[in-house]
């Protein structure tokens, strides 16, 4: 009956946190646990909450692939198992359902595992789309859908089975290119109003080159206590992929200022990690034309300031999550966040 935020940490030596979030205003540590990593780039629960799962990435054997967590008691998670058959390259992102988990493989492919029984995971397929690079899968409805930063977005029948695809044998749907080259993360969203597909493709560029203002590109000194603050540049593509065979580019979400990192859709709300430009959360109803920052859609924004983070004053806002009415964020320089949307105020004349 208890909520609890399972946290990885970017060049934090293998460590994970766990901590009890039942009241947001007073969110504790439970656990953690260490593993042989030098960034765990992703952690991703089961819907059932059975397993959970941490990446790896610069393990010391350079034998990298994931470490399964058995969360049968969730304030205490204890390591079942470690797989890292074709994963040695480094996992940076992965996606859980209740039986299998998709990994990200070197950037190369996906790898699917079964992992109904957690303490014996298997391999059980794979998907590897030719001539690109692979950065992030979300699988819905039997589809995965991943982002390979040039190809754009590729969706693979994995279970679907309207174009025959399987788990151990995935089936190519169709593909769809950005036009920045840069596609980093997907989310897709059905929107219970109209029945349309929506993809939200992050396009991320971790520099601001070749701009009026270009910025501190300072990304290579993150790991330097107190250093400059880092920007970003990149935006969210809206790709209405109702018919996968003809995608259309309809809208987007675009700060000039800022760049776009994970995206979570719930409710007709987008609620975008954007880098230096903080929490935002954004109206995605109805239909979706043109650039959604200059239609009054924006809810509201959230920069965590912290003097105390590892680069003083500087959001950096990596992931954002709703969770029971609040919405919990994850900030580079200062950690784990919750907030709560308060309702708008009338205006009194």
């Amino acid at each position: 009956g208890r909520d609890y935020a399972l946290v990885g940490t970017w060049g934090g030596d293998g460590w994970a946190y766990m901590f009890d979030i039942t009241d947001m205003a007073n969110m504790r540590k439970t656990d953690s646990v260490q593993i042989d990593a030098r960034t765990i780039n992703d952690v991703t629960i089961s819907p059932d909450g059975r397993y959970g799962v941490l990446s790896r990435e610069g393990a010391s054997n350079r034998v990298n692939g994931v470490v399964i967590l058995d969360l049968a008691n969730p304030a205490h998670p204890k390591i079942a198992s470690r797989f890292d058959q074709e994963l040695t390259g480094g996992v940076h992102n992965m996606f859980a359902t209740n039986d299998h988990l998709f990994a990200i493989s070197n950037g190369d492919k996906y790898v699917i595992i079964d992992v109904k029984d957690i303490y014996n995971p298997k391999r059980a397929g794979e998907y590897n789309h030719p001539n690109s690079r692979v950065h992030d899968v979300w699988v819905h409805d039997g589809i995965a859908y991943s982002s390979e930063w040039g190809t754009g977005v590729v969706a693979v029948d994995v279970g679907n089975g309207k174009w025959g695809g399987t788990i151990s044998k995935p089936v190519l749907i169709a593909t769809y290119p950005t036009t920045s080259g840069a596609t980093h993360e997907v989310f897709p969203y059905i929107q219970k109003s109209t029945g349309k597909v929506y993809l939200f493709l992050g396009g991320e560029i971790m520099n601001r080159q070749g701009r009026v203002w270009e910025g501190t590109n300072y990304f290579g000194q993150m790991t330097t206590k107190g250093g400059v603050a880092q920007t970003s540049g990149g935006y969210t593509h809206i790709i209405d992929f109702t018919d996968p065979k003809n995608p259309r580019n309809v809208a987007k979400y675009h700060q000039e200022e800022f760049g776009s990192h994970d995206i979570i859709v719930e409710n007709d709300v987008l609620y975008q990690a954007y880098y230096d430009g903080g929490l935002r959360l954004v109206d995605v109803s109805g239909e979706l034309l043109g650039n959604l920052a200059e239609q009054r859609r924006e809810i509201a924004v959230f920069k965590p300031y912290d003097p105390e983070g590892f680069t003083a004053n500087a959001p950096f806002v990596m992931n954002a999550m709703p969770w029971k009415g609040n919405v919990l964020f994850t900030d580079f320089n200062s950690g784990l966040w919750a907030a709560r949307l308060e309702p708008k105020q009338p205006v009194t004349p």
